[in-house]
Formats: structure tokens, sequence, C-alpha cells
């Protein structure tokens, strides 16, 4: 697992300004909305990752965020709300294009993280049948990772949608 420093409350901050222009209400979790162990894996947010996900060569970040006012219930502790996964596509001059790329209930503390996922060769299962394809990413791509229990990554496709490739678990 490849984890970049590069998140500071500055940046931070101008993402959330992007957030809540594009998703009124919604935040992007912070660290202390993960739990411990994610906490200790990931050294920068875990809910917010940077790269240049589609085919132009800006700056492109993808987050989890939540709206803190939709409380959709409680399971023991662990509340949980209206989240999304999201991209945000730089369009220069410091905007920003997003879209949705899975909605969910998100259960705090959160179990998962963002990591970016450098171009290069990727294992992934993308059938029902769970046969292992080696693809090749073109451009970073986004891990949405689950300790314990693999990880999916977002791969940008011509169109400007995103499939979906299920690493391979152990």
């Amino acid at each position: 697992m490849s984890l970049t420093a590069w998140t500071t409350g500055a940046l931070a901050d101008e993402y959330q300004d992007q957030i809540t222009k594009a998703f009124a209400d919604f935040e992007i979790l912070t660290r202390s909305d993960f739990t411990e162990e994610i906490q200790q894996t990931v050294k920068t947010n875990p809910a917010l990752v940077k790269g240049r996900f589609n085919s132009d060569l800006l700056e492109d970040f993808a987050a989890v965020i939540l709206d803190r006012s939709k409380l959709y219930g409680q399971q023991g502790e662990r509340k949980y709300y209206l989240g999304k996964h999201v991209v945000c596509h730089g369009a220069g001059k410091g905007r920003y294009r997003c879209q949705v790329l899975k909605e969910e209930r998100i259960h705090l503390p959160y179990q998962s993280y963002f990591d970016r996922v450098s171009p290069g060769k990727l294992e992934c299962t993308i059938d029902k049948d769970l046969n292992v394809t080696e693809i090749t990413l073109q451009r970073d791509a986004i891990r949405w990772g689950v300790p314990d229990r693999g990880s999916r990554v977002y791969v940008y496709q011509p169109g400007g949608t995103y499939s979906e490739c299920r690493e391979p678990f152990d």
C-alpha cells in the first residue's frame, strides 16, 4: 500500500470549499471520523486523495463525504449518515467539476480509506465469475481500501465515467 502525505489544513479547506459548492450540506470526513486502525495506518486524511485521474493534465481530488444532518440510524455506538464517494476533476483557475462515484451509508467510525494508485499494471476482477485480469492504468486511479477485506479501484474511462476494479484478496 502506497500512502502519500500531502494534505495540509489550507489544502483541505480548499477542497472542502469545492465540496460545499458541488454538494450542499456535505463535508469531507476528518481523521477523527475513522477507526483507530486506519488513523494509525494512514498518516494523512484517509478521506481525501489527489492525483491526475482523468485524461487532462490538471490536478484532481477524490473524497469521502457525508451529510451530518442526515442521520439514518445507529447500530450500538456506531451512527450512520448519508455519504458519497466523489471525484472532482480540475477545470483550471481553481475550479473543479465534481461527480458521484458511489452513494452509501457512512458508518462512523468509518472503516475504509482512499489512496492513489499510480499508473502501471494492476490485477483485478471485473466480472461476476471473479476471474483475475491484468489491466494497465494510463493515469492515476482511486483505491477504496478496507483493511482485511480487500479494495476496489475506481478507474477513469473515456467519456468521463469510472469503472470499478476489485483487487484480488488473498
